[in-house]
């Protein structure tokens, strides 16, 4: 899949995502059943619930981006630009994901994993991945400061288009970070 160009801010989120499913393969390629649903002595997540919960967040992105990209180009004069700035809330967001922060923080409920993650769940994120990074391309050229839509964590919160692609390539990184120490724990 080539690489988003025009705006540098997809075009860094792109390659985040990209290395970041090239990590998730490296570090999953020998994973068995048994140590994919062990969970960690600290009694966190296991790989296949933090997978499990990756496919929820990014999943819930989906929809609203996916209809604010088509009502946007549908415009008579679309918004267009390659700048982007957080939002307050898209800020406080990165801030508590970001991957040195290693403190446990707890999800919102909508984001939990169920007690069984689903079939393949490590194959369903990397499409998830692929489903992202072809959201970036849709959104190449638009103005991601002035594209607003509600964070699927709260609906009163408001995030730009760009909050949201951000959020992506962040998220993931901090919970690789989680399935590597609970990997090393389960050895």
């Amino acid at each position: 899949m080539p690489d988003v160009s025009a705006n540098p801010h997809l075009a860094a989120w792109d390659a985040s995502l990209a290395e970041s499913a090239r990590t998730a393969r490296a570090l999953t390629a020998n994973l068995t059943p048994a140590l994919q649903d062990r969970r960690p002595s600290w009694g966190g997540w296991s790989v296949g619930e933090i997978f499990e919960h990756l496919c929820i967040t990014d999943g819930l992105y989906v929809t609203p981006l996916r209809t604010l990209f088509a009502v946007e180009r549908g415009r008579p004069a679309p918004r267009l630009g390659d700048a982007w700035s957080p939002t307050i809330w898209g800020r406080l967001l990165l801030w508590s994901l970001n991957p040195s922060n290693t403190r446990p923080s707890p999800a919102p409920r909508k984001f939990m994993p169920g007690s069984t993650p689903r079939v393949n769940v490590i194959d369903a994120w990397l499409a998830q991945v692929e489903t992202d990074r072809a959201l970036m391309r849709e959104a190449d050229g638009l103005d991601l400061r002035r594209l607003k839509l509600p964070s699927p964590a709260a609906r009163l919160i408001r995030l730009n288009a760009g909050d949201a692609f951000a959020v992506m390539a962040v998220h993931v990184r901090r919970h690789l970070g989680q399935v590597r120490r609970t990997l090393d724990d389960a050895r």
